[in-house]
């Protein structure tokens, strides 16, 4: 991807990043230790709720998002650049 500034970015211009697959063993640990609710550790509780099967949490959903935007950022400038520490 080549580097950009944010106000070099063209209206309407797309990226895209991932796919990011899920397993159940990874949804299960995630929200063992950070989000320990049925529908994301029980797949028989998951069944019973609104969803119908086990679910990932919300963090672990933008914890992918923020790894996949990452992705996307330019790696020939320093993240530092907006702020003039470089």
């Amino acid at each position: 991807m080549a580097s950009l500034y944010f106000e070099e970015l063209q209206i309407g211009s797309r990226s895209a990043a991932g796919p990011y697959l899920l397993s159940k063993d990874e949804i299960i640990r995630f929200a063992k230790q950070y989000d320990p609710i049925p529908r994301h550790i029980d797949e028989q509780a998951a069944a019973r709720s609104v969803f119908g099967g086990l679910t990932a949490s919300g963090s672990h959903t933008f914890a992918i998002y923020i790894l996949l935007t990452g992705q996307l950022q330019p790696t020939s400038r320093s993240s530092w650049d907006w702020v003039g520490m470089t």
